[in-house]
């Protein structure tokens, strides 16, 4: 099914459609292409799928989906693509003919090629679907607008191989779901279209959509991951034309990073440029239905089957004729792992403590970012962030897209919006970096220059700005006591710093009352002591700051929840609001309020909590336990620093978490825990391998071990003073054998 070209330049001609010059495909490696078949329909369909789809209408299963195709013809803007499916069912010419028609004025109204529903991509499904009823005066005027359409917009007419394949407008139903399907379609008329076309797909796409695919998300947020659903409508034109999986199958966990982002309250977790803010824009859930028929996935059949909007409830059920797979039924998201982690490029953790929804919910939601590369155009500077949702927004991603002044480049998008200030992040502020609006964040990559176009840009001009140490949930997977994530994100930063590392530990305790807490220790050197270092919070409503304490509460509508924050680094620290009315997005360095407005349900925050040291040093640890509850709770728990000579963390409730104070994995330490009778202890930064635990009798009272990609051990064990140590380096000390329940002296050496 794969046939070479390229090399030598190819010359398009056409039969009697004359183009005004010439056009002349580049040459270029040779790349493979696809087989294009000899008949039509081609475009999503075969004749074969056809006869299996006339089967299907007369099923009790699949007639409602049927019953809202015919209803579908009579749209007036998109009713021209159901008459064609119509007609493709059917062989009825009325339908075909009024399909042809409203195709042609619809491509002749049109010059936005960048959409699932654009004519460029419908019109070339009726040119293909009513292919028999096509004149030849039809067949130049489709290819006269397909080439107009291909033309206007990057990736051009041929379509050029220097095209942007990462971010922008251009990675979305320009070529994908524009170029792909209207050069099959008219392919043997015109080859070129699909030929260019298809050549960009393979040569620069394809690697680069494969290297995020592996990460199991998507870098444009929580909205602008719609465009996968073009990425998702090229998989299946692929494989429907016989070349199989046409893009790597990590491609089918895409959609995961909205299921895991899911409030209870329906909305999501922001990520990037927020425009969908009630997270319910179509595109979203058509990604999701055409991955899980594509993938046979049950639980995204099951979402995108039950969320999905009545304006695209048409368009779900043509695509369910067309290819949802025999057998496939719904399972519940209660059925999921809680917690997930979103693997490089990446480099996320969301931890959620159920998957109820609905206003009663009592599940947390957290989310935890060290992040890989920046890919730019809708993504934030945000590496090393945390949001959390507990019957409400408590600790957000700040300010808001479109609305006044919030539109893509405008004052609050470049200087607020997209900076690390906005969001939880770490401020180290040198008031001699030279940026225009100075907020102490994240620096611009490649010196600001441009996005990275494709795949090799992003991994060799200077885009990566952090890396994933450490990652584990446990011991439970489904339904985990922890969620770990630790990361580097020194190079998020300018030469302001020498070293930057968060690292993030979601307790879900199991417990209506106190379901969740979320601990986290920062460690920051800077490169000159006078650096102000800032540790950022930002939250909808005004929190409340007693001593080291900060509450924050959410309850402008339904129940209340509630968020306590204890500090536990720097010791005395300074504590500070910035916040209210003109100040809501205020740059100290600016003396500026970057103000914008948006109505509900779009959370702009109005307050942020600052922690700095109380005096300048070069090296400092920020500790923070944040615990979440109801708002009708009388008060949170405390959260306790536990400080060691290698070890520092914290103690909440009957859970206790470590780190290595300096960031290095640890062969041993020794630890003293307080707290209850039994402990649940999870100690991070361990060196791997297997660990064990004696009280100071030297009696083992607790073995586990520490993997690669955790480097963490954990353990539940009566308050008492410990030794923590790692059984390699037992054994090569003391001479001993370790077996799994115990230490034996080791066989003579000979």
């Amino acid at each position: 099914f794969l046939v070479s070209f390229g090399g030598e330049a190819s010359v398009w001609r056409s039969g009697t459609h004359q183009p005004q010059q010439e056009r002349v495909l580049p040459s270029t490696d040779i790349v493979q292409m696809p087989a294009v078949p000899s008949d039509h329909p081609r475009v999503y369909v075969r004749p074969s799928d056809v006869r299996v789809i006339r089967a299907r209408i007369g099923m009790p299963e699949f007639l409602p989906a049927w019953k809202d195709v015919h209803s579908a013809t009579t749209d007036p803007e998109s009713g021209y693509l159901f008459r064609a499916f119509v007609y493709l069912v059917t062989g009825d010419p009325g339908q075909g003919r009024r399909a042809i028609d409203g195709a042609l004025a619809a491509l002749l109204a049109t010059t936005d090629g960048r959409t699932f529903g654009s004519p460029f991509h419908f019109g070339a499904l009726v040119y293909d679907w009513c292919y028999d009823l096509l004149s030849e005066h039809d067949k130049q005027v489709f290819i006269r607008h397909f080439e107009r359409m291909a033309d206007s917009h990057a990736p051009g007419y041929p379509a050029s191989l220097e095209a942007p394949a990462l971010v922008g407008h251009g990675v979305e139903g320009w070529l994908l779901t524009g170029q792909l399907p209207a050069g099959l379609a008219i392919y043997d008329e015109s080859p070129i279209l699909f030929q260019a076309a298809s050549r960009l797909f393979l040569a620069q796409f394809r690697p680069a959509l494969n290297f995020q695919y592996t990460g199991h998300g998507h870098s444009q947020g929580d909205s602008y991951s719609s465009r996968f659903l073009h990425d998702q409508a090229a998989s299946w034109l692929f494989r429907r034309i016989g070349a199989g999986d046409i893009l790597s199958r990590e491609q089918h966990f895409v959609p995961y990073q909205v299921v895991y982002n899911l409030r209870p309250d329906g909305q999501q977790m922001r990520r990037g440029d927020t425009f969908d803010d009630a997270g319910t824009h179509l595109s979203k859930w058509m990604a999701m239905l055409l991955t899980a028929f594509y993938y046979e996935d049950p639980y995204l059949f099951g979402l995108a089957r039950d969320r999905m909007p009545q304006e695209g409830r048409a368009f779900a059920s043509l695509f369910t004729l067309l290819f949802k797979p025999d057998g496939l039924q719904a399972r519940p998201l209660g059925d999921l792992p809680r917690s997930k982690f979103f693997p490089h490029p990446i480099g996320e953790m969301v931890a959620r403590t159920g998957w109820t929804s609905g206003a009663d919910s009592k599940d947390a939601v957290m989310t935890m970012r060290s992040g890989n590369y920046f890919f730019g155009n809708h993504q934030h500077k945000d590496f090393g962030s945390f949001q959390i949702f507990y019957r409400g927004a408590l600790a957000i991603a700040s300010g808001a897209y479109e609305g006044d002044n919030g539109a893509y480049a405008a004052e609050h998008w470049q200087h607020y919006y997209h900076q690390t200030i906005a969001h939880n992040g770490l401020l180290v502020l040198d008031p001699t970096e030279g940026l225009s609006v100075n907020d102490g964040g994240q620096r611009q990559p490649n010196g600001g220059h441009d996005h990275p176009r494709n795949l090799r840009m992003l991994t060799t001009h200077d885009y990566e700005m952090g890396n994933v140490l450490a990652h584990e949930i446990g011991p439970d997977s489904s339904s985990p006591d922890y969620s770990y994530l630790s990361g580097d994100i020194t190079r998020a930063y300018s030469n302001k710093v020498d070293r930057v590392t968060r690292s993030m530990v979601a307790l879900d305790f199991h417990d209506l009352v106190y379901p969740a807490s979320l601990v986290i220790l920062d460690r920051v050197t800077a490169t000159d002591p006078s650096f102000r270092k800032t540790w950022l919070l930002h939250t909808v409503q005004e929190p409340k700051i007693e001593g080291q304490r900060v509450t924050v509460a959410f309850n402008q509508q339904g129940p209340s929840g509630e968020l306590v924050v204890d500090t536990l680094l720097p010791a005395q620290a300074q504590m500070a609001t910035v916040g209210g009315p003109g100040r809501e997005f205020w740059i100290e360095s600016a003396q500026k309020n970057f103000a914008t407005s948006k109505a509900r349900p779009a959370e702009p925050g109005a307050w942020r909590v600052e922690v700095s040291p109380s005096r300048p040093r070069t090296d400092d640890l920020f500790l923070h336990v944040l615990t979440v509850m109801d708002g009708e709770v009388v008060t949170g728990p405390d959260g306790h620093r536990i400080e060691g000579t290698d070890l520092v963390g914290a103690r909440v409730r009957d859970r206790t978490v470590l780190f290595s104070r300096q960031g290095t994995l640890l062969a041993q330490a020794e630890l003293t825990i307080d707290g209850p009778d039994q402990m649940k202890v999870l100690i991070c930064d361990l060196l791997p391998g297997a660990w064990a635990i004696f009280d100071r009798e030297q009696a083992l009272v607790a073995k586990g071990q520490a993997t690669e990609a955790g480097t963490c051990g954990y353990f539940t064990v009566p308050p008492g003073a410990y030794w923590l140590k790692n059984v390699s380096v037992m054994v090569e000390e003391r001479g001993l054998t370790y077996r799994p329940s115990v230490f034996v002296p080791a066989a003579p050496r000979t």
